[in-house]
């Protein structure tokens, strides 16, 4: 494998391999195997002069062929940099919708996806392509704190790979006698590319150290009150939170608090002080949250008279202009160190003296998008700059704040953020002329699912669900609007449980109804769970399955999505794919309310079916020597909610804590000699005063035990 590696370097315009003897490339492995090679490349400057490294690609084939895999057809899937791209996968030679997916970004608020020339995919820190016998070759960035890198897979006319290059991306210069290494890639050939994208997930959570370990149930303002909210609107929901209990852990009030983005200070539609409002939320028994979008002001923010010297501006002098929700503003130069102080001082303001501890932090991509910036300083990288800018943040809130990144770069900030969103935001919608003839659901909820991997970093962020019914647009936004059906919703909250992050919420707390509200309680409170999709390098177009781990059980929960328009989809769930030990297994339908008990672990069970557009949740759990829950209509996980479930001395006791109220319905299988009656399932019902549920059973003979 190390025989094809070709590394070269782009300067001053010109490439180089080193041999017009400007600059000095060094190749350094790191570990090399039989199947896998990690290396990385160092870059001297030869000359008298100051070089402007553009990057260094560390890696040019013409065929995946080269690198140890067959060949093509190639499956190919892709990351993206931002949340707003498409990750996805692709089939080499096909000029179809999934090469215009992953080629292509989302619009900021769902919608319609702004198409791409098709001629190249663009990948991330992961690219995976598979040959026609299924051997999957890898191509990984290892680290990433001090460049951004990309894979260019370059396109033939009939959408076939002519080219793959793997780059690092420096854009500084370099002194005369100066030696910079970019990161370490690592190529590799696999039978299993499940297990090698969580390795390399882990092998960064390792390097950087992972912030995934709190979960929370966050109520925001944003997705119905969006620019136009108030006091009177978060007293409004707050209140009716409060009295009724709902279980929710965080309070966040979103943009449109603040006088304009720079001029964070309450505007007049908030009567109170910030500090105050922080109490209000605190004394109702909730974490304060606040937003806010550090690296961009308006022009008219008093910072910017203050330091002018601060603004990011293009190769002309005109400042870089950020456009977002009809208006535009100026982005901060993060490779001027000054401005951390500033970033600092900002967060302990709302941390210390107002009382806010989880941060919502917005549109940070800004500093790292322009190509025609000319930046303060040549000689960082906007990787570094990244990293120290948002590091400057952390101090400012402390590390005991939940730190909630949207929309910024990923590798950079591994270790200083909680929880990251995976995608695009959502709308209330699956598929409307409202948002531009774009799908909205389907896109955004394939995000989340394709980054699952994420959830080794930070807590992922699927961003919010929304249940409302509301087939009128108020407050002149879209965000009002609530056009999914019955199936969309149990779609949008399986994408909630599935996520394995954070859970987020946005209604009108006074206007949504009980039946679309109670509905969360399928998904809270919040259980840690690990998912990955199981028809990964399959060449769909949208993922349909997901296997989602609940540790806190030891039980799978497999979540199946409907994407057709029109035809309804049978449940059918092989076993074998979820590599489970030898046994039987209870497998048990959530919305078909259909279960199959003493299931192989080889076996396939059949249940029920699947609506267009809709999703159920598929619970398997090893029949033992405990009580398996088989139907439930409480939370999807089926058993993960509760405190107790066992038979002890001849009762068979449920507990839960209580979350809203509502009875919660249970079909249980009683293990070993017990039953009840001769039957070998019961009903329980945990009514919506109680917390619990106790019944005798007997045991012996009479036992039905047909499954």
């Amino acid at each position: 494998m190390t025989d094809k590696i070709r590394i070269s370097a782009y300067y001053n315009g010109i490439y180089t391999d080193g041999s017009d003897g400007s600059l000095k490339i060094r190749y350094a492995a790191e570990a090399c195997g039989e199947n896998f090679c990690e290396y990385h490349a160092e870059v001297t400057n030869c000359t008298d002069s100051d070089l402007y490294l553009e990057k260094v690609c560390l890696l040019d084939v013409m065929s995946p062929a080269e690198l140890g895999i067959g060949e093509g057809p190639y499956t190919v899937f892709r990351s993206g940099r931002h949340k707003n791209d498409m990750p996805g996968e692709f089939v080499t030679g096909c000029r179809d919708e999934r090469l215009n997916d992953v080629s292509s970004v989302m619009a900021e608020t769902g919608g319609s996806l702004e198409s791409g020339s098709g001629k190249s995919a663009v990948s991330d820190h992961l690219t995976l392509l598979k040959d026609a016998e299924g051997k999957v070759l890898a191509l990984e960035f290892i680290t990433g704190r001090d460049q951004l890198f990309q894979t260019v897979i370059e396109l033939d006319d009939d959408g076939s790979i002519k080219r793959i290059k793997a780059e690092t991306i420096f854009r500084i210069f370099i002194k005369p006698g100066q030696t910079v290494r970019t990161e370490t890639l690592r190529t590799a050939v696999t039978a299993d590319p499940e297990e090698e994208i969580l390795s390399f997930a882990r092998r960064k959570a390792a390097l950087y150290g992972s912030r995934c370990q709190r979960h929370p149930a966050v109520f925001c303002t944003w997705y119905y009150y969006g620019l136009t909210v108030s006091y009177e609107d978060v007293c409004t929901c707050l209140n009716i939170i409060r009295d009724r209990r709902l279980p929710y852990d965080v309070f966040q009030v979103d943009e449109g608090w603040e006088v304009t983005l720079g001029e964070y200070v309450p505007n007049s539609r908030f009567p109170l002080s910030m500090k105050e409002l922080a109490d209000q939320i605190r004394n109702a028994g909730y974490t304060p949250g606040l937003w806010s979008s550090p690296f961009v002001a308006h022009e008219t923010a008093g910072i910017w008279k203050k330091h002018p010297e601060w603004i990011l501006r293009d190769r002309s002098g005109e400042p870089c202009l950020f456009p977002m929700n009809d208006t535009v503003y100026y982005v901060f130069d993060i490779t001027n160190q000054e401005t951390y102080r500033y970033f600092t001082e900002l967060y302990q303001m709302f941390t210390d003296e107002w009382g806010y501890s989880y941060h919502k932090l917005d549109f940070t991509r800004a500093a790292v998008i322009f190509e025609d910036a000319d930046f303060h300083d040549k000689t960082v990288t906007l990787a570094q700059a990244y990293y120290r800018a948002v590091s400057a943040v952390r101090r400012g809130m402390g590390e005991e704040s939940f730190f909630l990144m949207c929309g910024g770069l990923y590798d950079p900030v591994i270790g200083l953020v909680d929880g990251q969103r995976t995608g695009s935001d959502v709308l209330a919608m699956w598929s409307s002329s409202v948002n531009q003839g774009g799908k909205t659901a389907p896109y955004t909820i394939r995000q989340s699912i394709q980054r699952f991997y994420m959830n080794e970093w930070w807590a992922n962020d699927p961003d919010a669900l929304m249940i409302r019914r509301n087939h009128v647009m108020e407050r002149n936004l879209r965000l009002t609007y609530g056009l999914l059906n019955d199936d969309e919703i149990r779609t949008s909250l399986i994408n909630q449980f599935a996520a394995g992050g954070i859970m987020c919420q946005t209604e009108p707390m006074d206007r949504i109804t009980d039946d679309r509200l109670l509905e969360i309680r399928h998904i809270l409170p919040v259980t840690e769970v690990k998912a990955r999709p199981l028809d990964l390098m399959a060449g769909k177009r949208f993922p349909e399955a997901v296997d989602v781990y609940v540790g806190k059980t030891g039980v799978h929960c497999i979540c199946l999505i409907n994407w057709s328009d029109t035809d309804p989809l049978q449940v059918r769930l092989d076993l074998s794919k979820l590599s489970l030990p030898e046994g039987e297994y209870a497998v048990c339908d959530f919305y078909g309310k259909k279960y199959c008990l003493g299931v192989k672990s080889d076996g396939i069970a059949e249940l029920g079916m699947i609506s267009p557009h809709g999703a159920t949740v598929i619970k398997v759990e090893r029949m033992a020597d405990r009580p398996v829950i088989t139907a439930s209509d409480s939370h999807y996980s089926m058993g993960a909610e509760c405190t107790v479930l066992d038979v002890d001395e001849g009762i068979l006791r449920i507990k839960k804590k209580r979350i809203l109220p509502v009875a919660d319905r249970y079909t249980v299988w009683l293990p070993g000699e017990w039953h009840l009656n001769g039957k070998k399932t019961v009903e329980a019902v945990i009514e919506a005063d109680q917390s619990e549920f106790e019944l005798r059973l007997e045991t012996g003979s009479g036992i039905d035990a047909s499954y």
